[in-house]
């Protein structure tokens, strides 16, 4: 089934995996500077993600509330 609706999912979710994917490459190179000890540049690169992961929760949000948006077309009198 496609749809404006059904497109707007596809694309959010696939916003989603993006900025996921680039929170997981920043921690893990934090993850990666933090084991040598270099705690200052693994916060540093920490920063971002806290971005990333607040757009990947607005995204979820929207595609939930787009999916469960239904229009009412009983009261706008069409059967």
């Amino acid at each position: 089934m496609t749809s404006p609706t059904s497109n707007a999912i596809t694309a959010n979710i696939g916003l989603i995996e993006q900025r996921l994917f680039r929170a997981s490459t920043l921690a893990n190179a934090a993850h990666v500077a933090a084991q040598r000890g270099e705690q200052n540049l693994a916060i540093g690169t920490l920063l971002p993600v806290e971005q990333d992961l607040a757009d990947a929760e607005a995204l979820l949000r929207t595609v939930f509330v787009l999916h469960r948006s239904r229009p009412d077309t009983t009261q706008a009198g069409v059967q």
